[in-house]
């Protein structure tokens, strides 16, 4: 079988490194690289969490790219984290490694890849859309030489920074406007209405502690701080897990069902960060520019996730 390519644009974050971590153990992706960009904390802190991410999957070889800062408005966005001061649950020290980022910066490696392999590149933007707007304002090409752009951002009813703004929309609602607007052959919003629904829960947790490999304890360590967070301020006993079900929808589309929209972001006001999905294009003359995540079959995604990563599987423990 011969592995699709695969660019992830992050800001890691817990739910990030899950994301790179299930992407690094699939037979089916060849991941390229990783850019960072400010989001589940400043930008020092994202792109030293990724090369140390990678360096813990045995992967010091893949490349990793700073990227952007600031938002497009030349603002940095609010980087308080459900995970922590360190975006990783206070256990990124435990990771550190002596890999470096590239000299290039993420912004011209994505124009320069992306432009030499037209057709061919997977990108997934799971942080905020400022990396991946600065690449199409800088090339014409470059939008229509991408395969597909998959984001983890935005949702149809619900948000986590206003009751209508899902976080990586919100930090940069400018360049979420713009990427959406750019003619991208395939895009896929994978959302908050999905990614809540398998958030971890301590049965799972309680797994990754039983396994006891260093990076099933790295799991279960990392995704402690989401559920103390969870349970403070919605008496919830899960851990978020929203980026890495891009991954797995990638290997498994049968995870999530789909819907043909029109979708648009609020750039200013009260709702700035809001995603309108509308459905079928019914109020755009029936254009669509995405595919719209409604409905995930969680035990598959759990199935996946445990299997692909641990070589476990847990479909009867469910």
């Amino acid at each position: 079988m011969e592995k699709e390519q695969i660019i992830i644009d992050c800001d890691p974050g817990s739910d990030d490194a899950l994301a790179i971590i299930l992407a690094l153990h699939s037979e089916k992706i060849d991941l390229k690289a990783v850019c960072s960009v400010t989001g589940n904390g400043a930008l020092d802190t994202t792109t030293r969490n990724g090369c140390n991410i990678l360096s813990l999957c045995g992967r010091k070889d893949i490349p990793l790219y700073r990227g952007s800062g600031a938002a497009l408005d030349e603002k940095i966005p609010h980087t308080v984290s459900a995970f922590g001061d360190d975006g990783l649950g206070g256990y990124a020290d435990t990771i550190l490694s002596d890999k470096i980022e590239e000299r290039m910066h993420a912004v011209d490696f994505l124009v320069e890849y992306v432009n030499d392999h037209p057709g061919e590149i997977t990108l997934f933007a799971i942080g905020p859309c400022t990396n991946v707007a600065k690449a199409i304002r800088r090339s014409k090409e470059f939008a229509g030489n991408l395969k597909r752009l998959i984001i983890m951002g935005g949702s149809k009813y619900t948000g986590n920074m206003s009751p209508v703004a899902e976080y990586n929309f919100w930090a940069d609602s400018q360049a979420a406007h713009e990427v959406l607007q750019a003619g991208i052959k395939e895009v896929v919003m994978i959302g908050l209405d999905v990614t809540n629904k398998i958030a971890m829960d301590c049965n799972m947790r309680e797994i990754l502690r039983i396994l006891d490999t260093r990076l099933s304890t790295f799991v279960y360590n990392i995704t402690k701080e989401g559920l103390d967070d969870n349970w403070r301020s919605r008496r919830k006993a899960v851990s978020p897990m929203h980026d890495v079900l891009t991954v797995a929808y990638f290997i498994e589309p049968s995870i999530l069902k789909l819907k043909p929209a029109y979708i648009d972001v609020v750039t200013k006001g009260i709702a700035k960060g809001q995603s309108i999905v509308d459905i079928n294009g019914h109020w755009n003359n029936g254009d669509c520019n995405a595919l719209y995540a409604y409905e995930v079959d969680v035990e598959e995604f759990y199935r996946l996730f445990f299997k692909t990563v641990f070589g476990e599987d847990i479909t009867e423990i469910r």
